[in-house]
């Protein structure tokens, strides 16, 4: 769901016609007050992935001598009318648009206040904090993992920082050009569906750390999916919108099967691991809707046009929420990962029996200074394929 939110922009510039000079002349009013119904029905038909047959212009004053005084022009920010054509996406959003700028202006943008500048500078912060999360998990905790878990844990952060910066790029040269605009809005959504990816590997790797064909088949047809959705995202394919979108709404929900498969195999809510745990994913579900709806809705700013242009926008909140479901992710699956180290031998018995356990671990004690911290270093010794039972 959270990918749709993002290609809703796409219908909503796809929809428009090249000639639109005479409905700009209309009031705001009457210009378009987009009705929440019609963009869903636009949403699940799957006309947001219908692309405009024109041919996308570059920018205006490229290939052109840029002077310092044409320079001061362009720094003027426009209103909702007067902003280029594939800006309009947002007629609640009044004022403090970019026109069509330079590359180099494009980048100090980064630093003026424009109805653009809170999208960048959230996700800009967002990379900040998911690198400093990487070095933190891997380099400064005195955490003894396996060298798999610390690539699970690399891979979903790296995602999360692609993410993060995926966007801010967007929102930094969207201005540039409407070829440039779709180019890097398609980056971005690419990098919206990297973090859903790494959300479900990290989820699937560490539900099922103790099952290895469990694991391997979640991975191996989550995997497949994402590569499938992407396949049917290549142009050249002119592979019609409602099969695109019934193949990422199919992925979005596949997440649900594991979940569930990994409660029912935990022993249900008599599990304290799958009460504690179960709650926290329903969290990061409900954190993603929440967004969802924000975005699609574009509340605050349908009720009170201009009045939050440049902070508290619909998009802003939306991108806010996306770092906290991100960052909330990321809290539970190391918290995941340390309860399968304290109690690895207590969660195997819950899910498979004492009889049942196709992986022996030998635990080894640390140095004093860490036994007193309560440190446990759990190594794995993969014996066969059979299965084998641990003696009490």
């Amino acid at each position: 769901m959270k990918l749709l939110a993002g290609v809703e922009e796409v219908s909503e510039q796809n929809e428009k016609q090249p000639n639109n000079d005479e409905s700009r002349n209309n009031n705001h009013e009457k210009q378009s007050k987009p009705d929440v119904t019609q963009e869903t029905i636009k949403l699940l038909t799957g006309e947001v992935y219908r692309r405009s047959s024109r041919k996308l212009e570059d920018s205006p004053i490229k290939g052109k001598k840029i002077t310092l005084e044409d320079e001061e022009k362009l720094r003027r920010l426009l209103a909702y009318e007067e902003a280029p054509e594939h800006l309009q996406h947002n007629p609640y959003i009044l004022h403090g648009y970019r026109g069509y700028l330079t590359t180099k202006l494009c980048i100090e943008s980064i630093f003026w206040w424009t109805n653009e500048t809170v999208n960048i500078w959230s996700h800009i912060f967002g990379w900040m904090l998911f690198c400093g999360l990487t070095l933190y998990d891997l380099c400064l905790l005195n955490i003894h993992a396996p060298f798999g878990d610390k690539m699970i844990v690399a891979l979903l952060l790296i995602c999360f920082q692609a993410c993060m910066i995926l966007s801010s790029v967007y929102h930094t040269f969207s201005c540039r050009s409407e070829r440039d605009y779709w180019c890097f809005l398609s980056f971005d959504l690419f990098g919206i569906a990297l973090s859903l990816l790494s959300i479900y590997m990290s989820g699937v790797y560490y539900a099922f750390w103790c099952h290895k064909e469990l694991q391997r088949f979640y991975l191996v047809t989550v995997l497949a999916i994402f590569i499938f959705a992407m396949v049917l995202q290549i142009p050249k394919l002119n592979v019609n919108g409602n099969i695109k979108l019934v193949v990422f709404v199919a992925w979005a929900a596949y997440g649900v099967l594991p979940t569930l498969h990994w409660s029912i195999a935990m022993g249900g809510m008599d599990n304290p691991i799958v009460r504690m745990l179960l709650p926290r994913v329903l969290g990061m579900y409900v954190i993603s809707g929440v967004a969802f709806v924000i975005y699609l809705s574009k509340i605050p700013e349908r009720f009170c046009p201009g009045w939050v242009d440049y902070i508290g926008s619909s998009h802003q909140w939306w991108h806010a929420l996306v770092v906290l479901a991100l960052y909330y992710w990321h809290n539970t699956g190391m918290l995941y990962a340390m309860v399968l180290l304290w109690n690895v031998l207590v969660l195997w018995n819950s899910m498979f029996g004492r009889q049942n356990i196709s992986t022996n671990y030998r635990f080894t004690l640390q140095r004093r200074k860490q036994l007193a911290q309560s440190r446990i270093h759990c190594e794995r010794i993969f014996i066969d394929e059979r299965f084998s039972t641990i003696n009490a």
